[in-house]
């Protein structure tokens, strides 16, 4: 009676091989004909395998993507698994052309099975993601910030799944394609996942990070943002980290908890821009002509009303003497969130304010000084002085 194979036992290897080979041996002897044939099909599986890629790759997408863009993306992500399908089909049947020993007959349909189901889940999987994306994109366009969440949850979701599919198939095909027993895996990877749970204790709490990022809304991609002292645009919000691009050029990476537990400044959703201005007039300038000052700069803001903030009123009041000006200064609101449509309306404000004040003949002071000279006299020259008498 033959033994079963035990794959433990070195002296039961090698007497596997040795029949292995030595049925090959006679399958080539008597089989020349079915390996023709075999080869014939593979060479033309390859052929139809490219065939079909190069169609579909080529010519349906393009020709799709005219009309239906997101159609003609998931064409391109499922057309590799789908054309992978007929190569492992034709292949498969070339094989059996070959009339094959029956030991590696049944080795390489295990291996093509294999492959079947890893193609198709691949093929599932794409689907999936690319059907998901299209709703995500029709349903949530007109709200990025509802969309950056779902955006998030939706990569969360695919790769949950993405990763329990694969376990799901690996162990399927190990029990019951090649016939191995699970249990020990399973109890292995249990133990492992606990490890991997104790060692993956800041990768949760990054996770958990951009959900509160996401639904709080503290911010969301294209907004400029201040974290402690990192301050730029943000990029990408991802699992782990948020990327904010510095405006010198810099890509800075910053973990997701340490974002949750800081305090961030987000300078994109402010409903108005504070800006503080001071001018300075020259000393001559009198009392009437300050009073005239304030009056312009109100009036100004008053005029350019399209630029300020609701319920801000524009204030200047004469408060401070510098050394060589007299000072006019309060604060505009502006009725802006950008950082560059903030410089433009300051910028009006500015010109518009010089216009008048020279109209009105005030002048802006500049830093100068003013040194008074007293003459004196020497004090050897003093009549005072006993010896200060007129020589004879």
């Amino acid at each position: 009676m033959k033994k079963p194979f035990n794959p433990f036992s070195v002296s039961a290897l090698a007497d596997e091989l040795d029949l292995f080979i030595s049925e090959c041996s006679q399958w080539l002897e008597a089989n020349s004909h079915h390996i023709v044939r075999g080869c014939a099909g593979i060479a033309v599986t390859l052929i139809l395998f490219l065939l079909l890629l190069l169609v579909l790759r080529k010519a349906v997408v393009p020709l799709i993507a005219r009309k239906r863009p997101s159609t003609a993306e998931t064409i391109r992500a499922v057309s590799v698994p789908f054309s992978l399908l007929l190569l492992w089909s034709g292949l498969s049947v070339s094989a059996d052309l070959m009339n094959l020993p029956d030991r590696l007959d049944l080795a390489l349909d295990k291996v093509f099975c294999a492959l079947m189901i890893f193609t198709v889940l691949t093929l599932v999987l794409h689907g999936v993601r690319c059907t998901a994306e299209i709703l995500t994109e029709r349903f949530l366009r007109k709200d990025p910030d509802a969309y950056g969440m779902n955006k998030l949850l939706l990569d969360l979701s695919h790769s949950l799944i993405r990763l329990g599919a694969w376990s799901l198939a690996v162990f399927f095909i190990l029990q019951n394609v090649f016939r191995m027993n699970v249990t020990h895996l399973l109890v292995s990877a249990g133990v492992l996942g606990l490890a991997v749970a104790f060692a993956a204790q800041n990768t949760v709490a990054n996770l958990f990070g951009a959900f509160s990022i996401l639904g709080c809304k503290l911010f969301k991609v294209g907004d400029w943002i201040r974290v402690n002292k990192t301050e730029g645009i943000v990029e990408r919000i991802g699992f782990r980290s948020v990327r904010i691009r510095a405006f010198e050029g810099r890509l800075i990476d910053i973990p997701n908890r340490l974002i949750a537990d800081s305090q961030v400044e987000n300078f994109s959703n402010r409903e108005y821009w504070r800006e503080h201005f001071t001018f300075g007039l020259v000393y001559q300038t009198g009392h009437e002509k300050i009073e005239l000052a304030r009056s312009i700069l109100q009036e100004t803001g008053r005029d350019l009303a399209d630029l300020l903030a609701p319920g801000r009123p524009v204030r200047f009041d004469f408060l401070q003497m510098d050394p060589s000006s007299l000072n006019v200064d309060g604060y505009v609101w502006f009725r802006v969130s950008d950082w560059y449509a903030m410089r433009s309306a300051r910028g009006r404000f500015n010109s518009e304010v010089l216009r008048r004040f020279n109209e009105a003949g005030l002048e802006f002071a500049y830093p100068t000084s003013t040194v008074f000279l007293r003459e004196e006299k020497s004090p050897a020259d003093s009549p005072d002085r006993p010896d200060s008498s007129p020589k004879r």
